[in-house]
């Protein structure tokens, strides 16, 4: 297609328009898929003739004005999502001493199936296998050296990694020589579609732990948005739980979340205004506050005792590491009873109390009646129940699940016991 270059915004330069139509392919994402657009406004956009199409580092999204003015607009926006899915996923982190052009071709088989069930239309050259389908990217990768009849390499940082992005690549024009490096000249690439380079923090001495974290975080919000609003695809909720989640100990788990939600500086129930026009809502500073952890445990009769006392022990274990307020709640369709522990009440045991039905939003009903200042809220359950609160409380909620339900939370994050 052509240029944009006249189309009420008078006279535009090439590279004009194709920086507005990225712009404007963001801002679409922001109501049809608010997952995407929340990660997507973390990249700065860049201009960069030299690669083929678009990339990322984690950092910036980088991108050919000729390429971006040659495809249709709804491809753009899948463009844009498909460049956001990788540091969403840790692509930029993740690449080790694998050849870079078999990485990026492992990354995109693991994310394009994601973004064409979602809805997206992605450009012709972007690729999507059936069988790689729930696969890992490091798990495509070996498939794919294997079919080359090549050894897998191991996914460890090298001591000097090679990124792919110091690699000249072919375009749509013809091929670019590659320029000579410290290690001498490298091979010229083939042109990637949307690829993935390795993260800057990849360098010595950089923070990439910091640099994971904060994606995980990123995305974690982003999620816990789409899925208020309905818009969170199946893919990327499952997506989510996986990389957020992998296959670690429900009790770590349930440490984690309360060590990165239990702070005694910050409360969730005072958003901090200088966030808000974006619709980000991060924790606002509180001075002198002790951090209060409710626990409301299900006891419509379905929890079993010994997941009740394993849960006890790991919530007393956690507290001995806190100077923590803990209000616990015991609930079926109602509030059948509510206790107050401090370190000094340690252990905790839970006796419940009840019996009835199920009904999650009592719970958070008491919690708003008793002004308590929650830093979050752990809910013990089996999920069978569908009667969640209307709204988004104003603090992190982890739900801890029992048996097999495959019920969803419309907000939160869901551990399996």
């Amino acid at each position: 297609m052509g240029c944009p270059t006249c189309r009420g915004y008078g006279v535009v330069t090439e590279n004009e328009a194709a920086h507005l139509r990225l712009t404007r392919a963001r801002s679409s994402l922001l109501l049809r898929h608010p997952f995407f657009a929340t990660l997507a406004l973390r990249l700065r956009l860049q201009e960069d003739r030299s690669c083929h199409s678009a990339w990322t580092d984690g950092e910036c999204l980088a991108y050919n004005p000729d390429y971006i003015n040659s495809i249709s607009q709804d491809k753009l926006v899948g463009l844009t999502a498909h460049i956001v899915m990788h540091p969403a996923c840790g692509h930029h982190l993740r690449r080790g001493k694998r050849d870079g052009k078999r990485w990026n071709e492992a990354c995109d088989y693991a994310i394009n199936w994601i973004l064409e069930d979602a809805g997206f239309s992605l450009p012709e050259a972007f690729q999507s296998r059936q069988e790689f389908r729930e696969m890992s990217a490091e798990a495509i990768y070996a498939v794919l050296a294997g079919d080359d009849g090549e050894e897998e390499q191991e996914g460890e940082e090298p001591e000097e990694p090679e990124n792919p992005s110091e690699n000249d690549r072919e375009d749509e024009t013809g091929p670019q020589q590659a320029e000579p490096d410290s290690q001498g000249a490298r091979p010229s690439q083939e042109g990637v579609p949307g690829e993935v380079r390795d993260s800057p923090t990849l360098e010595a001495d950089s923070p990439q732990d910091g640099e994971k974290s904060s994606w995980e975080e990123a995305m974690l919000s982003a999620a816990s948005q789409a899925r208020e609003m309905g818009r969170l695809p199946d893919g990327i909720s499952r997506l989510v739980d996986k990389q957020l989640y992998p296959q670690l100990p429900w009790a770590e788990l349930l440490a984690r979340f309360i060590e990165r939600n239990a702070r005694s500086d910050y409360t969730w129930m005072m958003p901090n205004r200088r966030y808000l026009h974006q619709d980000v809502y991060f924790p606002a500073l509180l001075e002198n506050e002790l951090q209060q952890i409710v626990v409301a445990v299900d006891t419509s009769g379905s929890v079993q005792p010994d997941e009740l006392q394993h849960f006890a022990a790991e919530i007393t274990a956690i507290m001995e590491q806190f100077p923590s307020r803990l209000h616990l709640l015991y609930c079926d369709a109602a509030v059948q009873e509510y206790r107050q522990f401090d370190k000094a009440d340690l252990p905790v045991v839970i006796e419940p109390k009840g019996g009835g039905g199920t009904d999650f939003r009592p719970v958070f009903e008491r919690v708003e009646k008793e002004h308590i200042p929650a830093a979050c809220l752990i809910y013990l359950t089996d999920m069978e129940c569908l009667h969640f609160p209307a709204e988004m409380p104003p603090y992190p909620v982890l739900w801890v699940q029992t048996g097999e339900s495959r019920t969803r939370p419309p907000f939160g994050e869901c551990i399996r016991m």
